[in-house]
């Protein structure tokens, strides 16, 4: 055998201390549960600022106001969106019962930000909001909006979701020691 295969296999077979392994776990943990509660303290900001700037957003006249200016071009005062199947799909879904679907996100919009702030149905709660961020983004898609944020936002949501964020400073953790794991480990 080689030097260089020997170093090769040293190196390859060199494993990290269990303490040393323990310290890096808590630590990424540490950083997801961080990074959950900032989504959560995201998605509720922007809900409540939805609510306090224009009490009606979530009204039905507020989300026909509102997907009206996404869709209107930016030299006519709107947004400029530019996806336009994305406009078909939510002018033959949301727009045929806008207040049935703001009542939904108002109330849907809040319970996943405080389920991600205080880590009850992690996994879950991630979920609805990386489809809620996907929704923004194609909404947004080619508009004045800057829909990187939106990127940002699923791969926090995707993150969290793959890296159980609820386990470490959270609910979910106290969950799974009496419970044990979710049905198809889906919720928590």
């Amino acid at each position: 055998m080689s030097a260089v295969q020997r170093t090769i296999e040293e190196v390859t077979d060199t494993q990290v201390a269990p303490a040393e392994q323990d310290n890096v776990t808590k630590n990424s943990s540490l950083g997801v549960a961080l990074m959950r509660i900032t989504l959560g303290v995201i998605i509720l900001a922007t809900w409540w600022g939805n609510i306090t700037a224009d009490p009606n957003f979530y009204s039905s006249e507020g989300l026909i106001g509102f997907f009206d200016w996404a869709f209107t071009p930016a030299e006519d005062g709107g947004n400029g969106a530019s996806l336009g199947f994305i406009e078909a799909i939510i002018d033959n879904t949301v727009l045929q019962a806008p207040g049935f679907f703001g009542l939904v996100q108002s109330i849907v919009e809040p319970l996943i930000g405080l389920g991600l702030v205080f880590g009850v149905a992690t996994r879950l709660n991630a979920a609805l909001a990386f489809a809620f961020f996907v929704g923004l983004f194609l909404t947004y898609f080619g508009g004045e909006e800057w829909i990187w944020t939106y990127v940002l936002l699923m791969a926090g949501a995707v993150t969290t979701f793959v890296s159980w964020g609820g386990r470490t400073l959270g609910v979910d953790r106290a969950i799974a020691a009496v419970r044990g794991d979710s049905p198809g480990k889906l919720i928590w």
